[in-house]
């Protein structure tokens, strides 16, 4: 019969005749234990229904046995598709740790960094960062001694511990798709807003148009895309002159918009133009046509951001990771072309 008094990690090692460092072990997995000390205390801690409380395991560990998702307060990840899925996994892995997860903020206006008072306090055991951050906030979270990764960093940064994606390879897994479908006319869609992100990209993009004797063309190359109206305006200058018999966008937003817009113009895809991008968002998978693209693995990138940081937090050997990023998950918006 369980124990209905709500028992603590000194009451257990009592029972077991061992210490609280001995159970505190077991309990967190952690070596050094023998087997039948183990099995024992287990056993003891099974017949009690025993779990420890989340204020024992802070005393005891000195942590809050808390993660931050920390963002710039200009911009929302809530607002951004593939940051969105990336969410999901961050809370299920942190649970999994059981670390309790909250979304917090930094402001940045180039001159002042502004950290909220719970990081400066260290009331957080780690941070997780969605996208590239400036170098002066990594050299302020270093003096604080606070351990942090970046998720889709795009710095290719040595300094920083990071879970990114290879975006030149999946920019060229997608237009090398389009030269096997016979394309040969091959506009880009694209912004700069991110310099180190599009530099990887583009250059995914070119050289796969390189390897079979291609060039950019800049009647068909379209990078300062913004918002809604920029691309309609630059893409109806295009639809004025001549179309590319397909579009290689570097966002899957950016595709889904282009198809809109195409659409509204009485351009179908793919019939007259086909499209591919990177991303694979939930949305790729509705719109109409589904959206040919090449998937990159958010779940992945989650979990290995959780699993880097605690073991950061854990003083474990740790290093980056970059997930795979050629997966193509061919949908119905390319047309192969007979040549």
């Amino acid at each position: 019969m369980k124990n209905t008094k709500q028992l603590t990690i000194s009451d257990i090692a009592k029972l077991a005749g061992v210490s609280k460092t001995t159970v505190s072990f077991i309990l967190n997995g952690k070596s050094g234990v023998s087997e039948k000390t183990k099995e024992r205390v287990l056993r003891i801690i099974e017949e009690n229904g025993f779990r420890p409380s989340l204020n024992s395991r802070r005393l005891f560990y000195n942590r809050s046995y808390t993660v931050a998702v920390v963002f710039e307060d200009s911009s929302s990840v809530f607002d951004n598709m593939f940051y969105f899925s990336i969410m999901k996994t961050l809370l299920k892995r942190c649970m999994h740790y059981g670390y309790s997860l909250i979304y917090s903020e930094f402001s940045f206006d180039g001159e002042e960094l502004r950290l909220p008072e719970q990081i400066l306090s260290r009331d957080v055991d780690g941070l997780i960062f969605l996208k590239d951050i400036p170098q002066s906030l990594a050299g302020m979270l270093g003096s604080l001694g606070i351990p942090f990764v970046v998720v889709d960093d795009h710095s290719l940064s040595g300094d920083i511990y990071s879970v990114r994606a290879d975006y030149e390879l999946a920019a060229y897994t997608a237009v090398e798709y389009l030269l096997a479908q016979g394309h040969r006319k091959i506009g880009f869609i694209g912004n700069t807003c991110l310099p180190a992100f599009y530099t990887q990209i583009l250059s995914g993009y070119q050289k796969a148009l390189r390897e079979h004797g291609l060039n950019t063309e800049l009647r068909w190359f379209f990078d300062g895309i913004t918002d809604r109206r920029s691309l309609t305006g630059q893409i109806d200058r295009c639809v004025c002159a001549d179309l590319p018999t397909a579009f290689f966008c570097m966002e899957d937003i950016l595709a889904i918009e282009l198809m809109k817009h195409l659409k509204s113009n009485n351009i179908q895809v793919p019939e007259d133009v086909s499209v591919v991008s990177v991303d694979d968002i939930i949305m790729a998978e509705y719109t109409d046509p589904a959206l040919t693209t090449v998937s990159l693995d958010k779940e992945h990138m989650a979990t290995a951001a959780i699993d880097l940081l605690i073991a950061l937090i854990e003083n474990r050997p740790a290093q980056s990771v970059q997930v795979s990023s050629n997966n193509l998950i061919v949908r119905d918006s390319v047309k192969k072309l007979h040549i």
